[in-house]
């Protein structure tokens, strides 16, 4: 009797909902520190003006200190054009993450009312969406996303729009397999016979159930939409100088490369430290997401 009182006591200390799956997120050393980097570069982004004025130590020049080395006014030095280079990180951190989450959240709606369609819908409507689908995927992403963004024009607007069309397709296949397994579940069959409109069949029971595979996917794609922002600015497509955006830092910096080597250094570092951050934070979900781990 004992024992399977000490048994269930255990049982129900356990953690549940929320509690579960930040039991085992927080097991995943790599993981956490991922997110305790992104929240990091987040609190940069959203205090940047605090950290260090815009216009006069990220964008406007001065010559008489250009390519200074760190010091106590300059923790990172200045580039060439004497602009305080933590102040362009610090700056620049807020157009990383607005790609990324406003790209990821344009592609994630439209992925998924695309995919849940398809598969709920089936027959005809799934094959020309399928076929479509597979039209957009015969391109590279990048050149599609370069050529999207040449028809739209440079700028902040323009990215944002290439980059969620070319990441559409992907989350639309995600989301029709996830759901084409969904639909045959009896309470989506129940939900048909209680006379429930395909819409909310979709948004209110297909959708949330495949709300943990969409947030992990969200996760890892962010890495790529930060690199691929990065690179655009790089080739002069994306966000132009002055603005301080590190891919277009990074163009610069090249000039003085041999002889100020952290001019690419400091912005390189940025990109790959934010993009490894929100891969490890992806994988930490991935885990605590699946059912299969608990214990």
């Amino acid at each position: 009797m004992f024992k399977r009182k000490k048994k269930k006591d255990l049982a129900s200390a356990r953690p549940s909902g929320f509690a579960d799956i930040w039991f085992r997120f927080r097991k995943n050393k790599l993981a956490l520190a991922g997110l305790i980097t992104v929240i990091i570069i987040a609190l940069f982004a959203i205090f940047a003006d605090v950290l260090a004025d815009y216009d006069a130590m990220a964008i406007d020049q001065h010559p008489e200190i250009r390519l200074q080395g760190p010091s106590g006014e300059h923790i990172l030095g200045t580039d060439g054009y004497g602009r305080d280079m933590f102040a362009r990180i610090v700056h620049g951190s807020r157009y990383s993450l607005t790609f990324a989450l406003a790209c990821t959240a344009i592609s994630l709606i439209g992925g998924t009312l695309v995919g849940a369609t398809a598969a709920y819908v089936g027959g005809a409507v799934d094959s020309v969406i399928m076929r479509v689908l597979d039209a957009f995927h015969c391109m590279p992403a990048m050149l599609l996303t370069i050529s999207l963004s040449s028809a739209l024009g440079v700028g902040l607007k323009s990215i944002i729009i290439a980059l969620s069309i070319s990441g559409i397709p992907g989350y639309a296949r995600i989301v029709r397999s996830v759901m084409l397994t969904i639909s045959q579940q009896e309470y989506i069959e129940a939900a048909k016979a209680c006379g429930f409109g395909s819409l909310r069949i979709i948004v209110g029971h297909m959708v949330p159930n495949a709300i943990s595979i969409l947030i992990v996917n969200a996760m890892m794609s962010m890495a790529g939409l930060i690199m691929s922002a990065a690179s655009l600015s790089y080739i002069g497509m994306g966000i132009q100088a002055p603005a301080p955006e590190w891919g277009a830092m990074l163009q610069e910096g090249q000039t003085y490369m041999r002889e100020h080597f952290s001019m690419v250094l400091i912005p390189g570092l940025a990109i790959v430290i934010t993009a490894l951050s929100f891969n490890l934070l992806g994988d930490g979900l991935s885990e605590a997401l699946d059912p299969r781990m608990k214990d």
